[in-house]
């Protein structure tokens, strides 16, 4: 493969890390509920079905796995379970059916909420808005009118977390139509998009759009040529935002003006006013990018790029702090099946392949790329 001569374009020809430590999951697919961020050095967490809470260590050759605790709740693995991203570096954090579970790793104590305004209400998804003090947003699936109108409702919730009580700060209905509206929470905003729509970014009691925010008024200059947000990830608790920008063709180059701007990810910064933007990434018209989360320090970000069939997912690392540096190729990866983690400390990314019960383990820190087209 030859070399890209451009060290922001994304392809697969990009340099790499070192290369990946691939190990073998200690638990097979069907007895393994959930695999989720724990934020201790080289580690994720693993929920199993006979309800204990393990921790997995990819330090060594081979994967150690620490039982942590078993039953701290009357049912630990039982419903629908999703992962959320550590609040901080003591706690777990993971949505079961209809409440929210914080985990204490030091006094290996669980606390629960309960996320839903109704007995109809699940909880499909989970981010926070802020860490302190401690507001989640959750998506929630509403089965209200499923029997009588074969309609399934989603809505946001916000809910502030005060000792063992939750206040609601806010309530968005998302429509009936699964998976259409993506969101995401973090430094105090909930931005949300709906199709056909432009972005909004609303505050945690999502009363009211906020259309001369800062970073709104930056998305906003940044969509030209065409392009429009396909993926954006907000900073847990500094005034940043990553966005990826892309649009289906490229207009054509009119004589005298010019070039069309290229899809992109840029980064969004709005300490002062006006906010600042930086490109990061550039990418081809009729590629879709889908940002991950960010590492726990905030300083790395994952994320997908699918080719214009929305096929063959390759998956990209970036360095997206200020001093921020090329991206890195980690290769193809599973269109399915496959769940992305950071763990605590040093910056590394673990994937884990229920359908090969397989972990694979990148280190990012302190290592050289790889050279460009090497394995």
């Amino acid at each position: 493969m030859e070399p890209n001569k451009d060290p922001f374009l994304l392809t697969p020809g990009l340099p790499a890390p070192a290369a990946p430590v691939r190990q073998a999951s200690p638990f097979p697919w069907n007895q393994v509920a959930l695999v989720f961020p724990a934020p201790v050095p080289d580690s994720v967490a693993v929920l199993t079905l006979n309800d204990k809470l393990w921790r997995l260590e990819l330090s060594g050759p081979e994967v150690r796995r620490v039982e942590v605790d078993d039953e701290y709740l009357e049912q630990v693995s039982g419903g629908e379970l999703h992962a959320m991203l550590p609040p901080s570096p003591t706690h777990l954090a993971y949505l079961q059916t209809r409440r929210l579970v914080l985990y204490d790793l030091k006094w290996q104590l669980a606390k629960t909420w309960s996320m839903a305004g109704r007995l109809e209400e699940v909880a499909s998804r989970g981010a926070w808005v802020s860490h302190t003090p401690q507001v989640v947003a959750v998506e929630l699936e509403d089965t209200t009118h499923y029997v009588t109108e074969d309609r399934i409702d989603f809505r946001l919730r916000t809910w502030r977390l005060d000792g063992d009580k939750r206040v609601q700060q806010g309530s968005l209905e998302l429509g009936s139509v699964v998976g259409a509206v993506k969101w995401d929470a973090g430094a105090g905003l909930v931005a949300v998009q709906k199709p056909g729509a432009s972005l909004e970014l609303y505050g945690p009691d999502l009363a009211k759009p906020q259309p001369e925010h800062p970073l709104a008024l930056a998305l906003r200059k940044l969509a030209v040529d065409g392009l429009a947000v396909q993926s954006l990830r907000l900073h847990p608790s500094l005034p940043v935002a990553l966005v990826a920008l892309g649009r289906d063709v490229a207009p054509k180059r009119e004589e005298g003006k010019e070039k069309p701007e290229d899809p992109g990810i840029w980064r969004v910064s709005w300490e002062g006013a006006p906010a600042v933007t930086v490109r990061l990434a550039r990418y081809a018209s009729g590629e879709s990018v889908t940002l991950g989360s960010l590492s726990p320090e905030g300083d790395w970000l994952y994320y997908r790029v699918l080719n214009s069939a929305g096929r063959n997912p390759h998956l990209y690392v970036q360095q997206v702090g200020a001093a921020f540096k090329p991206p890195l190729a980690l290769g193809a990866v599973p269109e399915k099946g496959a769940a992305l983690l950071w763990t605590g400390g040093a910056p590394s990314l673990v994937m884990y392949d229920g359908t090969k019960d397989a972990l694979v383990h990148w280190k990012l820190a302190g290592t050289a790329p790889a050279k460009p087209g090497s394995k």
